[in-house]
């Protein structure tokens, strides 16, 4: 349930997609929360494989449940997130390269008009070392990002060291995944990872708190999740993945000012992600 401008650090480097993918988190203290995503990527459609974009939409849906007994939160029932990004990488010298992603989009209830409030601009910049011993490549990650990956928008460090330990075997150790990821044959795949989840959102329309109402408020959700997933591929084409997590440390939170106005005490929770991939570009 995080958009490619919140994630888009990760060490999976995979392009050309059209993804579908539906999330659900399991009852954070009675709030249920689901999306619903679609994604494309054109990493390789263009002259130089050196450069890449895409564009993405999600859309959150959000129950209350006993919440709204006490105070109305139909405001941010709803929430959209729309994005643009552009990728380029160029070698430097000695097996380093500079990666290099901007991310820009917009993450609102769309209850009013949209304003600069809605927008959140994430970029990030790596550099990478790369080593292959007989086939087997080790990554260097070291770098810098900005944006919602842990929820309010912030610089963070990007720092990560990947290894094929054999043909079927990789793990990586780093901010933002750590994980260990086995292919057991051509079609199916296991992983095991660790990472941030977040979302965050801006409401232009009132909100009411102790007989004042504010606006331009944010809903700000942040945890980090454990979880196992697997991937299957149909053909060269076509693949399906399925992953349960478990989120530690969640917060839900809505803020004005800098300053929370209300904290959901969301607690652990088991999240559900479910997604289908058209590869748009088998060479």
């Amino acid at each position: 349930m995080v958009s490619y401008g919140q994630q888009m650090f990760t060490t999976t480097d995979v392009g050309d997609l059209m993804t579908l993918e539906y999330s659900n988190y399991l009852g954070l203290n009675s709030v249920q929360i689901e999306s619903k995503t679609t994604t494309m990527d054109f990493t390789s459609l263009l002259d130089k494989p050196t450069v890449g974009f895409g564009v993405g939409y999600t859309n959150y849906n959000l129950d209350f449940q006993d919440y709204d007994r006490f105070r109305n939160y139909s405001a941010f029932e709803t929430l959209h997130s729309v994005e643009i990004y552009a990728k380029y990488q160029k070698a430097i010298a000695h097996n380093w390269n500079l990666d290099l992603v901007v991310a820009p989009y917009l993450s609102s209830t769309f209850n009013k008009k949209i304003t600069s409030d809605d927008f959140v601009f994430s970029y990030a910049a790596n550099f990478i070392k790369t080593w292959d011993n007989d086939g087997l490549k080790s990554t260097l990650k070291l770098g810098a990002g900005y944006g919602s990956l842990f929820g309010k928008p912030n610089f963070y460090p990007l720092v990560s060291y990947s290894k094929n330990v054999n043909e079927k075997f990789r793990f990586e150790i780093g901010l933002p995944v750590t994980g260990v990821f086995y292919k057991l044959n051509a079609q199916s795949h296991f992983d095991f990872t660790a990472q941030p989840e977040s979302f965050y959102a801006n409401n232009a329309s009132s909100f009411s708190i102790e007989n004042d109402e504010v606006y331009n408020s944010k809903l700000e959700f942040k945890a980090l999740k454990l979880a196992l997933g697997y991937k299957f591929h149909f053909d060269d084409n076509w693949s399906t993945y399925f992953n349960m997590g478990y989120l530690m440390d969640s917060e839900l939170t809505i803020n004005n000012n800098n300053n929370k106005i209300y904290d959901f005490d969301s607690n652990e929770s088991l999240s559900l992600n479910i997604g289908i991939s058209f590869n748009i570009n088998n060479k």
